[in-house]
């Protein structure tokens, strides 16, 4: 018959949490303990399913620890990135774990989540400009990739859209069109991503000797809601803009439902660009330009590099940059004369 931890527990002089603390990695436990834990493991043969195959090796298995935002899992973006991910893990003999940090510490969830076993490596999506989950990761030796800019100074591995150049690409289109006010929704300036598209509008502006109107900027949330009041606020302006870069599909979807609402013709009255290019941007009315960013390949590369690392395979760079390409669809028109 099988060992138990109860049995553990009582040859080790020791409670049953002390057992689980010792083979998760988690709480505070001597040397002198933990070794008479790891004796009475190994002289009744105990092997509990994680914690057995962290001693046999890698578990073959990568974490994924989504924030805890309702409807996420929902999200397109995420299943076209999830989709690239597991198909290049599965390649690769390796598996996904799904974790939610509702009611956690996201930083701290990671970590304790590799202390266990059950996974190899973490990948972190939603990067934040002062990421705690990559410095903490990164102190504790945990391997882990980057879906984004990692924080300032880290050496974390990452894997990123080239935001600055598709918000440049998107605003040349629109000042091809002989738009010369511009106004940008931009996501919440704690993510990482926000500032780079921010820069790609303020190069595009200086590329065509524009001057920055700060009326035109608007930061907003991530939700169509966002979007909608971002609108209002730009419209509101003594000068509103000929056209609108937003910087998600969300938002833009949100700022379409605000110019009907406002009584104007999208593509005609004023021209709207998105960032995503989600299945439902080319179903809108009028279908919205937008950036396509290539969400499976970035699945498929966050994969790739968080397997190198897990395998200490040697690397020529431990990041890697993709671009988005811009899809002109009747969104967009010449400025209103």
């Amino acid at each position: 018959m099988a060992a138990t931890i109860k049995q553990v527990a009582e040859l080790a002089d020791v409670s049953t949490a002390t057992v689980s603390y010792v083979l998760n990695g988690t709480g505070t436990v001597t040397a002198a303990t933990r070794q008479r834990v790891l004796d009475a493991v190994a002289q009744l043969n105990y092997q509990p399913s994680h914690a057995a195959r962290s001693m046999r090796g890698r578990s073959h298995t990568l974490g994924l620890v989504l924030a805890g935002q309702p409807g996420r899992l929902a999200d397109p973006a995420l299943a076209d990135l999830l989709a690239g991910l597991t198909d290049a893990a599965a390649l690769r003999g390796y598996y996904m774990l799904l974790a939610n940090a509702a009611e956690h510490d996201e930083a701290e969830l990671c970590v304790q989540l590799a202390r266990t076993g059950r996974v190899d490596g973490l990948l972190l999506l939603d990067m934040q400009l002062n990421d705690a989950r990559a410095r903490a990761l990164s102190q504790a030796g945990i391997a882990h990739v980057c879906a984004g800019p990692p924080p300032e100074g880290s050496a974390s591995p990452f894997v990123m859209v080239d935001g600055r150049a598709g918000a440049q690409a998107a605003m040349r289109h629109l000042l091809s069109l002989g738009h010369r006010r511009i106004g940008l929704i931009q996501l919440p300036s704690e993510l990482a991503e926000s500032e780079p598209r921010y820069l790609g509008y303020l190069d595009a502006l200086a590329e065509a000797g524009l001057p920055l109107d700060e009326a035109l900027i608007v930061e907003a949330g991530r939700r169509e809601e966002d979007g909608y009041q971002a609108i209002g606020d730009l419209l509101a302006t003594p000068q509103p803009p000929t056209a609108v870069l937003a910087c998600s599909d969300e938002l833009a979807f949100g700022a379409m439902h605000a110019l009907y609402d406002a009584g104007l013709e999208i593509g005609r009255d004023i021209s709207l660009v998105g960032f995503d290019d989600l299945p439902l941007a080319r179903h809108m009315h009028p279908p919205l330009t937008a950036l396509r960013q290539p969400r499976r390949a970035v699945g498929e590369a966050l994969a790739a590099l968080l397997i190198d690392a897990i395998e200490q395979r040697p690397r020529a760079a431990q990041s890697t940059t993709l671009g988005a390409r811009l899809i002109v669809r009747r969104s967009t028109g010449p400025a209103p004369t």
